[in-house]
Parts: C-alpha cells; sequence; structure tokens
C-alpha cells in the first residue's frame, strides 16, 4: 500500500535502536516529515515501517537531501528485518482493529481498546497490577517495542515481563522485568532474584528478607534516571533487547542502560506482557520479535 501524500515524508536526523534497526526521519520533497524504520530499497520504492504499518515510498519524492542518503544507503546495502539479529517477527499490533486478538490474555485487568490505542487501566491495583499478555512459542533473545505515555495523573508506571509459565523455579513463571516510571527505568533478574521461589515467600512472611538476601538481591537490579513529563500528549518509543544474560533498554532512540544477571539468559521466555499501575498509561505498536532458535552466542 502506498502511503498518503499528507504522510510520505520526513526529516532530519538519523537514530538507531541497535545496530540491527535503522531509523530515520525522513522528508518530502514538500518539507512534510515523518519518522519510519528502513527496510529495504527496491528499483526507487523505499520500504518503511511506521506505527506498525509498512509503506512503500517512492525515493523521487523524497527531499534532495534524503535522496543522496539513499543513494549512499543503497550502494552499501539495504538493511531489511531478515539481517537483523531479532528476524523472526512474533507478534505485531498496531490496535486498529475492533478489539483484542485472540493471542492477548488478560488478568485483573480493565485496559481497553480506544481510537487505535491500548488504554492500560488495573481494576484494583491494590489487589495486583492489570496484565496483558502475548504468549507464544518460547524463545531465548527477544526483542520488544513499543510506543508509551503517561496520559493522567493515575499513571505511574508499568513493567514489561518475560515469562515462561514451565518455569518452576519462580513465582509465576517470572524470568525477568523492565520498570518503566516518569523518573526511571529499572531492569531486574526475576528468576534468581526477587521471584525466585524461596525468596519469594521470604519476602510474604512476618520476618521478611534477611540482610545477606537483601544483599543479594541489590545485585540482581539496576535502575536508570530518566525524565518524563506525566499529563502530556508526547508519545515514547521503548525498545528492550534481551540476548543472553544481558538486557538492554532504549528509549526514544537513544540507549538507557543495559545490566547483565544469570536468569536473564533463560532459554525460554514464552510471554511478554505490560502490567499497568495504575490507570491511563497508554500503549500503541506493540511488536515482539525474536532471534532464530540457535543464535544466541557461546
Amino acid at each position: 500500500m502506498r502511503m498518503r501524500p499528507l504522510l510520505i515524508l520526513l526529516a532530519v536526523s538519523l537514530c538507531s535502536f541497535s545496530d540491527a534497526r535503522e531509523f530515520r526521519e525522513i522528508t518530502s520533497s514538500d518539507g512534510k516529515k515523518i519518522e519510519a524504520e528502513l527496510l529495504e530499497l527496491n528499483e526507487g520504492m523505499l520500504k518503511i515501517r511506521s506505527r506498525g504499518r509498512v509503506f512503500e515510498v517512492p525515493v523521487e519524492r523524497l527531499s534532495e537531501a534524503d535522496q543522496a542518503f539513499f543513494k549512499d544507503w543503497s550502494a552499501e546495502g539495504s538493511e531489511s528485518e531478515g539481517d537483523s539479529y531479532y528476524s523472526e517477527e512474533i507478534f505485531v499490533d498496531d490496535f486498529s482493529g475492533e478489539g483484542f486478538g485472540e493471542q492477548w490474555s488478560h488478568y485483573k485487568s480493565a485496559s481497553v481498546l480506544e481510537d487505535g490505542v491500548l488504554i492500560g487501566k488495573s481494576i484494583d491495583v491494590k489487589d495486583h497490577a492489570g496484565v496483558d499478555a502475548i504468549r507464544f512459542e518460547g524463545r531465548q533473545d527477544l526483542e520488544f517495542s513499543v510506543k508509551f505515555r503517561f496520559a493522567g495523573p493515575e499513571a505511574e508506571r508499568f513493567n514489561v515481563w518475560f515469562d515462561d509459565r514451565t518455569l518452576v523455579e519462580a513465582h509465576a513463571g517470572h524470568v525477568a522485568n523492565v520498570t518503566v516510571s516518569p523518573t526511571s527505568v529499572t531492569i531486574t533478574d526475576a528468576k534468581t532474584g526477587n521471584m525466585e521461589n524461596s525468596i519469594y515467600e521470604m519476602k510474604k512472611s512476618a520476618e521478611g528478607l534477611d540482610e545477606a538476601t537483601k544483599a543479594l538481591l541489590a545485585t540482581k537490579t539496576k535502575r536508570f534516571e530518566v525524565d518524563f513529563e506525566k499529563d502530556k500528549e508526547e508519545w515514547h518509543d521503548l525498545l528492550i533487547q534481551t540476548k543472553g544474560e544481558v538486557i538492554t533498554v532504549s528509549i526514544d532512540g537513544k540507549e538507557v542502560g543495559s545490566f547483565a544477571s544469570e536468569g536473564n539468559a533463560h532459554e525460554t521466555k514464552a510471554s511478554v506482557s505490560v502490567t499497568t499501575y495504575a490507570n491511563d498509561v497508554h500503549y500503541d505498536d506493540y511488536t515482539i520479535r525474536a532471534a532464530p532458535r540457535g543464535s544466541a552466542e557461546e
């Protein structure tokens, strides 16, 4: 499908979520702009992905600067999705349909779809944050991307969980999670950290955690400072990549930080879920990709 003329173009700076995925703000010959992921260039037609949809754009309708850029880009060899480490597309949803698809599951969630956006809501956050999850055949190394915004005063934070329901060593099969708030991003090894069964039970006991366990848990998580304003219309792009023991988080094309821990390398991450605290975190353009089996570095 060709882009509508109003959308056909973009502007100025090149940014990259990772070495494998390339993004550019492109400008049309009449000055209109759009930010997109570059997929391939073939016989003068540029294939791009923007807001969860793939379009083809005639290069001749871009600005002179962009035409020059893509002439060099084509000569170097376009970097398509098939060349990416995370080359297997597991799931994509831009929420443009009438409702949640069959692959979605929900727990303690009151989330709704409105105007092509997932609005995260919890039934009672004091009981449990609302969970909206996608399950699939497990992979070790995953890439998850989503657009988000803190759209209301009740929007505190959200967690992205990587789970495996067959994992018996950790509560609810939790492997790892990334917590995003307006002030911080935290990456946590849940499998050998706070969700490991004995630690989870200790946390709930009257005695609580002993000092040795507290010291252990301090090595299982890492926090990074960020700064987002709430109640704004601005969307942000979140990218989470797991590769072996390392989880790397990028926001708006810039790496926030990474954290290595043994539990992160769990071989079969078979679910990605978002939990919303408490309400009115908005999400769009979910994408889950995976490295093919056997791709993990030794």
